[in-house]
C-alpha cells in the first residue's frame, strides 16, 4: 500500500511540475508559439493530432487549454466572462468566491464535448482566464472548431492566452510501460525527428520529455527547448495502459 501510494504522488508530482513549468512558461514569455491567429491554431493543433495519431492505441480523450492574464482596464470582468460564454455557446457565467477571490465560471457538458470557463481574480484589476475543451474522438472536428474560435475570441477580448493540448490513448497490451515506451519513441521518430531531454520512471510509468523543432508549440525547460512529453502509464486497478502526449507538456492526469 505503501509503495502504491509512492508511485501514485510521483505520477502525480510529474503533472503538476508540468503544469507549474506550463504556466511559468507563460507569465515570462518561455512558451513559444507564433500560432495566435484563427486559422494557424487550427493548422498548429491539426499537425499535433496527425503526430498523436501515429501513436498506438485507441484516442480515449483530447484536451486544449486555453489560458492567460487579463487586465481590467476600467472594463467588467463580469461582462467579459459572459460574452466569452455565449460565444462559445456556453450556460451563463456564475460568481464564486475561492479562498477570497471571485471567479466567473460556466460549466458545459455534452456527450461528446465539455467545456470549462473560468475567469479567476488574481489581484486588483489583474484576472487569470481559463477555457479548456475536452473531447473524445468523436467530438474531435467540434473541438478543433472551436479551438479555432477561441483563438480569435480571447485576443478579442484582451486575453494575453497561449494554448497547449494533450492526447490521451488506450492501450490494450501486455508488453511492459518501457516496452510500450520504446516502440511509439521508435514509430514516431520515423517521420518526426525527435529527441529525448528529461525521463522519468517509477515501477507504472514511464515519463519522457523531447526537442522536436518541427512541432509548433515549445517551452524552454533549463538550457533546451521541449516541444512534446510523453507517458506511459500502466493503471493495476483497470487494468489498463494509457498513453499520454502533451504538447508541450502533459498538463491532465495520466
Amino acid at each position: 500500500m505503501l509503495k502504491a501510494e509512492m508511485i501514485k504522488k510521483g505520477m502525480i508530482a510529474i503533472v503538476v511540475l508540468g503544469a507549474v513549468l506550463v504556466l511559468a512558461g507563460w507569465r515570462y514569455g518561455a512558451l513559444q508559439t507564433t500560432r495566435y491567429d484563427s486559422r494557424e491554431a487550427e493548422e498548429a493543433l491539426r499537425s499535433l493530432l496527425i503526430v498523436s495519431d501515429q501513436a498506438p492505441g485507441k484516442l480515449d480523450k483530447l484536451v486544449v487549454k486555453w489560458q492567460g492574464d487579463w487586465t481590467a482596464n476600467g472594463e467588467n470582468p463580469e461582462v467579459i466572462a459572459a460574452q466569452i460564454a455565449d460565444q462559445l455557446n456556453m450556460p451563463a457565467v456564475n460568481r464564486l468566491v475561492e479562498n477570497g477571490h471571485t471567479v466567473y465560471r460556466s460549466v458545459r457538458d455534452s456527450e461528446n464535448l465539455d467545456m470549462r470557463l473560468n475567469m479567476m481574480e488574481r489581484q486588483p484589476e489583474q484576472w487569470y482566464v481559463v477555457v479548456q475543451l475536452d473531447s473524445s474522438d468523436a467530438g474531435r472536428e467540434q473541438l478543433i472548431r472551436l479551438h479555432k474560435l477561441c483563438a480569435g475570441l480571447l485576443k478579442s477580448v484582451g486575453v494575453q492566452a497561449q494554448w497547449n493540448t494533450a492526447v490521451q490513448h488506450s492501450l490494450h497490451s501486455e508488453k511492459s510501460v518501457n516496452q510500450l515506451m520504446k516502440l511509439t519513441e521508435e514509430g514516431l521518430a520515423t517521420n518526426l525527428p525527435m529527441q529525448a531531454k528529461e525521463r522519468y520512471t517509477d515501477a507504472t510509468t514511464v515519463a519522457v520529455s523531447y526537442e522536436a523543432p518541427e512541432l509548433p508549440l515549445s517551452i524552454q525547460s533549463g538550457e533546451h527547448q521541449v516541444h512534446m512529453q510523453m507517458a506511459v502509464h500502466e493503471d493495476g486497478e483497470k487494468q489498463d495502459t494509457r498513453l499520454t502526449l502533451g504538447f508541450p507538456l502533459i498538463t491532465i492526469e495520466y
